[in-house]
């Protein structure tokens, strides 16, 4: 879907087009109409003046009394024109010199208002009428040449085009900014959203418009329901481990029992299945633990933790002496849970240094996404393991020795947060190489 404002936008440029044009074309077509009307009142009273200088001899020939009407009808190809038509003879204007209008014929009583062309390729208003004078039919047609009034209505529809384009402009940017001022609520919204995601807020503004309020208290509702949930979740989960302790510590301790020395078999069974179950708990406590966090408007600061936990496993491996080399971009933020990010670090960072040999490197990249990069010097991993350390769901601790312990809870660690988890070899150190991508 579009924007909100886009179709806004169009919406109200093709509104203000369309009735810019039905503008334009209203007072073009009014215009034409008010000046044809105005020459064919004027042709109504030249007919007039034509019928009181017209006067029929004993012998039924009509005389017109040149002197009675305008001089304009004089003049060659001036524009107005006349013709006469009675039972015996035709009167022409002077002004048609050799050339002739329209013939028409009216019965007395009737007239009639048409367009037709004159001489010199004039576009003429005919005004036709049936007369009766001194008991002689006649047809009585004036015509105005309208080509200076054509010419007038262009000119002033191309004027007015461009009086019109001009406030069409004007009224565009004043609708521009009247939408781009009435989104900005929803603008606000968008960008505490973003904020939101990143960590930087952890409720939105209920100062909202009318309109959004209702939205925005349902979000924030619901991230406070998330919060809680989130909280309780993690709280039962850490009694859950508590109360677990310590009848596994007792079965440990029954399975050390001397009367069980006696059946050694069973007590490999015993002690096996107690090391399943023990491994079992940790692993899916953490893997509840993951399906409640989401996202939860939180964000990490990289640097800080990842200095602290260097630090620790500096302490952890000393005797092999490992140099560490690590390079953070500045504002490097990991887009969800502290607990989360120190889990996913520590597992990677204790499996690189427990395979590396001298050095290990941690790279950082902050861009639209996170870029987390950890290699070692260590024997790597073979390209056939690569597959299985990829695979969901492999309890890759048990089936790939060394580098598979604690993948798999990374893994949902980074699927949880919607990023990519991928494997292979350093091409600088020559060891394993695992990405991260949030």
């Amino acid at each position: 879907m579009r924007a909100i404002k886009t179709q806004l936008s169009i919406g109200l440029v093709l509104s203000l087009v369309v009735m810019f044009l039905l503008q334009w074309l209203l007072v073009s077509v009014s215009i034409r109409y008010l000046a044809e009307q105005y020459v064919a009142s004027r042709l109504e009273h030249d007919t007039e003046s034509l019928l009181t200088a017209l006067n029929f001899a004993g012998g039924g020939a009509a005389q017109l009394d040149l002197a009675r009407i305008d001089q304009i009808y004089q003049r060659p190809f001036s524009g107005h024109y006349y013709r006469i038509t009675s039972a015996q003879q035709t009167l022409p204007s002077r002004s048609l010199w050799d050339q002739d209008m329209p013939p028409a014929s009216l019965t007395p009583g009737a007239h009639a208002v048409t367009r037709g062309d004159g001489p010199q390729r004039q576009h003429l208003l005919i005004r036709c009428g049936g007369y009766r004078k001194q008991q002689h039919a006649l047809t009585l047609c004036v015509a105005e040449d309208l080509t200076p009034i054509d010419t007038g209505l262009r000119h002033f529809q191309w004027r007015y085009a461009g009086v019109s384009l001009a406030a069409l402009l004007v009224l565009l940017i004043v609708q521009y900014r009247v939408v781009r001022i009435g989104l900005q609520p929803l603008e606000l919204v968008r960008r505490e959203l973003q904020s939101l995601e990143r960590g930087e807020l952890s409720m939105l503004d209920a100062a909202a418009p009318e309109e959004l309020r209702p939205l925005v208290l349902q979000i924030n509702q619901l991230l406070e329901t998330l919060s809680q949930r989130l909280t309780r979740s993690r709280h039962a989960l850490g009694n859950l481990a508590h109360a677990l302790k310590t009848p596994l510590t007792l079965l440990n301790q029954l399975a050390d029992d001397e009367r069980l020395h006696m059946h050694p078999e069973l007590r490999r069974a015993v002690q096996a299945q107690l090391d399943a179950l023990q491994r079992i708990t940790e692993r899916e406590l953490k893997r509840a633990r993951l399906a409640g966090a989401g996202r939860s408007g939180a964000r990490v600061e990289l640097g800080t933790e990842l200095d602290a936990l260097i630090d620790t496993l500096r302490r952890i491996y000393r005797d092999k002496g490992l140099e560490f080399i690590v390079r953070v971009s500045d504002g490097a933020y990991f887009p969800g849970d502290r607990e989360d990010l120190l889990e996913l670090l520590g597992n990677l960072l204790d499996n690189a240094c427990k395979w590396a040999r001298h050095q290990v490197r941690v790279s950082v990249e902050s861009g639209s996404e996170l870029l987390l990069r950890i290699e070692d010097d260590g024997p790597g991993c073979a390209p056939q393991e690569l597959d299985h350390l990829a695979q969901r769901g492999v309890r890759n601790d048990e089936h790939t020795a060394g580098h598979g312990l604690g993948l798999s809870i990374v893994q949902e660690i980074v699927e949880q947060h919607g990023g990519r988890l991928s494997f292979g070899q350093s091409e600088t150190l020559g060891g394993f190489r695992v990405e991260v991508v949030v």
